[in-house]
């Protein structure tokens, strides 16, 4: 259904004409453009909200960190004014007593001093102090309590000081008929005199006093701050029913834990801008929640009064069109009349259009493209005829008369030694070797017929010149039955032999190997000859020969007939090392069926 109507909509699109393509193309285009606008504004304007939402939540947070900074170390000095009091050092300096009566006087003289400091100060909520023989000393309206001093006495043994927090939790005492929830601090103290250790002290502040720090901060009507532990858990609330449940199960969990800013998140079905603010004294994080829809309220009426004055634009942007358009279509009836004189055969056309706008670089471009299909035109010419002065070249090195002239200087050499048998083999392997060359005339030969004219080739030199040349194939048979050039390897063996086995002392190698892969024929002609520097590589791959008729193919040749055949992707690779050898590498397509004509 979708694929029908997309077909009916573009049928209905090209029989338009090229004013009312361009007057439609330019509506869709700019109405497109305006609603779009129109979404990115909303979103830019929405993201600018939601960045000072962020910024303002942020100095909050902060806010709230350093009032809590403040109330901890007052609570710290609160301690050290306790813990250095004369009658507490006194007391607990003194050894134990067995007398009941002294017992109850220090320990009201202890609780006193600590009362003391309580009382004057709302944000403690009690003090305790725990010595060494057991006794609690405490601020006083306080029962039920539980001495938790054994894990802190163990913790700071062998230390001379120590100080720790504990995260927010249910007093171990009672006071005013109930427990409290918590943040304590416990200290390990010493004998100002001595340095003797006398006890532990504790001091206690209540978790509402620290939600007092930041409960009344607007972040939002249905925004809310609240502080979490490490471990996920709620430490201090507005509500009190969240202490000490976990968010671990929040998308944004593991985010405020790692990260200070804000970032929004998805949950219970709505969009939440979450903003953190560490707090590593405690190892807490303050984070500060509020809806997305809360912050960009206000977004809407800019909506509003943007999407009417899109309805205004769009509909003067269809009169400006139909103006453009109509602008645009006279060159293009001028672009239409030259084209056809083109497909009428006539390259000599030129579009001259004063316009500097894309309808006259498209008439610049045509008028390229038309020269550019001459030139072309004008090339494959000559390109032909350097085929047929290639094809010329292979003709004429078909016949060799200095391979010849040699050959039978060979054989007459022979004869003079009575040497029968070598000459008769000599006159056989010339001729396999010339029948091989004629082909009845083809350009295109087996692999296989290639491979006969080859080591007709290396046997007759073999024969002339001894134990200084031999030769080993190891060819693929799969390879005979595709095609190739005639005369593809003569001239890169005849190569090897003179340019590198010649000035070789001892007996030279070749290696001729031949292998399919990958759709591809390849064959490698090794030698261990002189080798080559990359000097003389690149003069023989570049030098263009002066005149076909006195200079047999070499490899710049050879490569180029490759190319001129089967395509610029097949061709010849040469990797020489002076002094060990030089390899030359064919890629030939692997094809059964070539001719001549193709």
């Amino acid at each position: 259904m979708l694929v029908r109507m997309k077909n009916r909509m573009l049928e209905f699109f090209y029989s338009l004409s090229i004013h009312k393509k361009i007057t439609l193309s330019f509506i869709i285009a700019v109405s497109v453009l305006i609603i779009s606008m129109s979404i990115f504004t909303y979103r830019i304007s929405s993201d600018i909200l939601i960045g000072k939402a962020v910024e303002n939540t942020e100095q909050h947070l902060r806010l709230v960190s350093e009032k809590l900074e403040i109330i901890l170390d007052n609570a710290e000095n609160y301690s050290k004014i306790a813990i250095t009091n004369s009658n507490v050092q006194r007391i607990l300096s003194d050894p134990p007593t067995s007398n009941p009566v002294e017992t109850y006087n220090r320990y009201v003289e202890v609780s006193n001093a600590l009362a003391d400091i309580v009382d004057s100060k709302t944000f403690v909520d009690s003090m305790l102090i725990y010595d060494h023989n057991g006794q609690i000393y405490t601020s006083g309206s306080l029962k039920n309590v539980s001495d938790v001093s054994r894990q802190y006495f163990n913790r700071f043994a062998g230390s001379p000081y120590g100080l720790v927090w504990n995260n927010t939790a249910i007093s171990n005492y009672v006071k005013e008929e109930s427990s409290h929830n918590v943040v304590s601090l416990f200290q390990k103290f010493n004998s100002s005199k001595d340095g003797s250790p006398l006890g532990i002290i504790q001091l206690s502040i209540d978790e509402r006093y620290i939600a007092d720090q930041y409960a009344n901060i607007d972040i939002g009507h249905d925004g809310h701050i609240f502080i979490v532990n490490k471990d996920g858990r709620i430490a201090s609330h507005p509500d009190k029913s969240q202490l000490y449940t976990s968010i671990t199960k929040q998308p944004y969990f593991s985010w405020v834990l790692g990260h200070a800013g804000g970032k929004t998140f998805t949950f219970n079905g709505i969009e939440h801008l979450v903003v953190s603010q560490s707090y590593p004294r405690l190892n807490w994080t303050i984070v500060g929640v509020v809806p997305i829809q809360e912050i960009t309220k206000d977004n809407q009426v800019l909506t509003d009064k943007f999407y009417v004055l899109s309805m205004v634009f769009i509909g003067l942007s269809i009169i400006l069109t139909i103006l453009v358009a109509k602008s645009i279509t006279r060159p293009l009836n001028r672009i239409k009349e030259t084209i056809k004189q083109v497909q009428r055969g006539n390259l000599d056309v030129s579009l001259e259009l004063k316009t500097r706008d894309e309808v006259g670089a498209l008439a610049r471009e045509f008028n390229k493209m038309v020269q550019r299909t001459k030139f072309l035109m004008d090339n494959r010419m000559e390109e032909q005829k350097k085929k047929k002065e290639y094809e010329l070249a292979v003709m004429q090195s078909q016949i060799n008369p200095h391979f010849l002239y040699n050959t039978l200087e060979s054989i007459c050499a022979l004869a003079d030694l009575q040497r029968n048998n070598d000459i008769v083999s000599l006159v056989s392997k010339m001729a396999l070797f010339y029948r091989g060359v004629l082909s009845k005339g083809s350009h295109i030969i087996s692999i296989e017929d290639e491979m006969v004219i080859t080591q007709s080739y290396l046997e007759i030199l073999k024969i002339r010149y001894g134990d200084q040349l031999d030769y080993i194939f190891e060819l693929d048979e799969q390879i005979y039955k595709y095609v190739t050039i005639k005369l593809l390897l003569q001239p890169l063996v005849e190569n090897s032999i003179y340019h590198g086995l010649k000035h070789k002392r001892g007996m030279g190698h070749i290696i001729i190997k031949g292998w399919v892969n990958d759709g591809k024929v390849w064959i490698e002609i090794i030698d261990d000859g002189i080798g080559m520097t990359p000097e003389q590589l690149h003069k023989i791959l570049t030098e263009e020969p002066d005149n076909y008729k006195d200079k047999s193919f070499g490899l710049k040749s050879t490569n180029e007939r490759i190319q001129l055949y089967f395509g610029l992707q097949y061709g010849l690779e040469i990797d020489s090392v002076p002094g060990q050898g030089t390899t030359v590498r064919i890629m030939l397509p692997a094809n059964m069926n070539w001719s001549d004509g193709k």
